[in-house]
């Protein structure tokens, strides 16, 4: 499948009446605005001046008083604290922001992250009864609890106050917990649906901070310095939190537009003056020089975000949560090098099992969704396969770990198909599932596996249509190229930060002549170019299309579709095309 074009699909072109409400801006810029649904000059100026001071007020949450008011309780009678977290980034880092918010007060807190392997994801019985027996009398969850009924009856019977924070979809009823903070509570009125889980606990978190006497009465008791009686404890603290936050969202993925937006926005700047000795060290275990290159959010979503979750991946999250709270440099060195190694294992681990996928592929691939098992695929990279995988061949994919009675693993989808509504479907040979429209993790009984693949087809004969199954590529525009100037580049990072919902730009550029090429990589999998286009040349980089170079030879002409990046060395900036897809063109 490498090499193997896309249909191209461009956005509709912006009418003219569009672009005469926005003379302020190129043609370009109009276009791309339109193509986000920025119709109205209110919209277009919010979206551009992204203000800290439009975050919502965290309690609109409709427990979120509830919820400071007994953590304040718990602080000032000095009960027994739990943090229960997932093992993603997501959850990690909202671990990391209430930790780092408990430490600031002075307050000493316990965190609990449940074992991929043994335990899986979510709360479970057995581990609220350890927490019980260290003498927890609150527990606050990040990023899971929502369907975890059977713990918020235990809670309640033990006499253990649960605080669940969360994003996840309620599927089955509401918790008996003490207060539910999630965007999804149907009773609740948040703006922000789409925060994250690292989101929902910095809302707390600012929650926390929000009662100012208290704060300071906390610091003087045990806090990290005297405070003056009466003095607010430092107005804004919250904000160093914000580079965690900004992690936590990019890697789940949810869309970059609205309250998202500001955080990321805001996350990036703080990332460059980070207060964290941990993940100082995890960029430079990962040769990361902020000095040299700002972060954007492929530093956050490709380069910091696998890491700390390569952790839950292979061994336990835990190692990655020491990691943010570490304190010592020497100390956190250590563990961001024994991060790096384990990244690593985990880069070796996916690509053996798209390797293996591959070869399994082979005699399934007319179906309209690809469901593979297999024993040794750890659990830990199955969803990163699946999605590898759903990518490559542009069809809904679930990878499973085989094993004795049960296997687990994940799934992931192309288009609009809605993966959690055809497991939802096939739920009777499920023991258990979770997730949401685009991703989800599931269980099942593993000498029920052909039963539920075929009853999954069934589903998708009917449900899954032919335009999700095409492997299309969405172009903003079709570029000419007086727009491949550092001026457009400047103009483009005004839409920044990109990511789900606001993507980076993609630009067809057609009739191209190659002027030189060659293969890079230790493998020769990337493909290097010069491009000309009406007499203007610019250097392109063709990230997994080296088997291209088999078809080019110079003088061609061929059409691209890009990304523009800014390059530079000794000072010098010049404009870089991310080439994604090539055509040969035949004119």
């Amino acid at each position: 499948m490498e090499c193997m074009s896309r249909v191209w699909k461009l956005k509709p072109k912006a009418p003219e009446d569009f672009l005469r409400k926005f003379p302020q801006y190129s043609p370009l810029i109009s276009q791309l605005l339109y193509d986000r649904g920025l119709l109205e000059p209110e919209d277009v100026e919010e979206f551009f001046n992204v203000e800290y001071g439009k975050l919502h007020d965290p309690f609109l949450f409709l427990d979120m008083a509830k919820a400071v008011a007994r953590i304040w309780q718990a602080i000032e009678n000095k009960e027994n604290i739990f943090i229960y977290g997932d093992y993603d980034a997501d959850a990690v880092t909202a671990n990391a922001v209430l930790q780092q918010t408990f430490r600031y007060l002075g307050v000493e807190v316990q965190s609990y992250i449940p074992d991929r392997f043994t335990e899986g994801y979510g709360l479970n019985v057995e581990a609220f009864e350890k927490i019980r027996s260290a003498g927890a009398n609150l527990v606050i969850t990040v990023d899971c609890g929502t369907n975890s009924l059977d713990v918020a009856e235990y809670c309640k019977k033990n006499g253990i106050d649960l605080i669940i924070t969360d994003h996840h979809e309620i599927l089955d009823g509401k918790p008996d917990a003490f207060a539910l903070i999630n965007p999804k509570n149907p009773d609740d009125r948040y703006p922000c649906q789409d925060i994250t889980g690292v989101g929902v606990a910095f809302k707390l978190a600012c929650g926390i901070l929000s009662e100012q006497d208290k704060v300071s009465s906390a610091r003087r008791k045990g806090g990290s310095r005297p405070v003056p009686t009466g003095e607010y404890h430092q107005e804004g603290w919250e904000k160093w939190l914000l580079d965690l936050v900004a992690i936590g969202t990019v890697a789940d993925c949810h869309s970059l537009i609205g309250e998202n937006r500001i955080l990321v926005k805001y996350g990036l700047m703080v990332l460059r003056k980070t207060r964290w000795v941990g993940l100082r060290a995890l960029m430079r275990s990962a040769a990361l020089d902020l000095e040299q290159r700002p972060p954007d959010t492929y530093t956050l979503g490709f380069i910091i975000a696998p890491r700390l979750n390569a952790a839950g991946r292979l061994e336990h999250a835990d190692i990655a949560l020491h990691l943010l709270m570490e304190n010592d440099p020497i100390k956190a060195q250590e563990r961001a090098f024994a991060l790096e190694e384990i990244n690593r294992r985990r880069q070796g681990l996916t690509e053996r099992v798209m390797s293996e996928a591959r070869e399994k592929i082979i005699p399934i691939q007319d179906r309209k969704i690809i469901v593979l098992m297999a024993e040794g695929w750890p659990k830990g990279v199955v969803g990163l396969a699946a999605g590898k995988i759903a990518e490559e061949f542009g069809k809904p994919t679930i990878v499973l770990e085989k094993n004795d009675g049960q296997s687990t693993g994940s799934a992931r989808t192309v288009g609009e198909f809605d993966i959690m509504k055809a497991l939802k479907s096939v739920s009777d040979q499920l023991v258990r599932f979770g997730g949401h429209k685009q991703a989800a993790g599931l269980t099942l009984e593993t000498d029920k596996f052909e039963e539920f693949y075929q009853q999954l087809l069934r589903y998708a004969e009917t449900h899954l249509k032919e335009e999700d199954l095409q492997r299309s590529l969405v172009l903003d525009a079709e570029l000419s190229s007086a727009y491949l100037t550092l001026d457009t580049l400047e103009e483009l990072k005004k839409f920044e930060p990109f990511g789900t919902g606001n993507p980076r730009p993609k630009f067809a550029i057609n009739d191209c002549k190659v002027l030189a090429f060659r293969v890079v990589g230790a493998n020769g999998q990337h493909l290097q170019m010069t491009l000309e286009k009406n007499n203007t040349t610019v250097p392109s980089v063709a990230f997994g299309w080296g088997k291209f170079a088999q078809n080019l030879k110079i003088g061609d002409t061929i059409n691209i579709a890009a990304e523009l990046m800014e390059d530079g060395w000794n000072g010098r900036r010049e404009v870089k095309l991310r080439v994604i897809d090539i055509k040969q063109n035949n004119n």
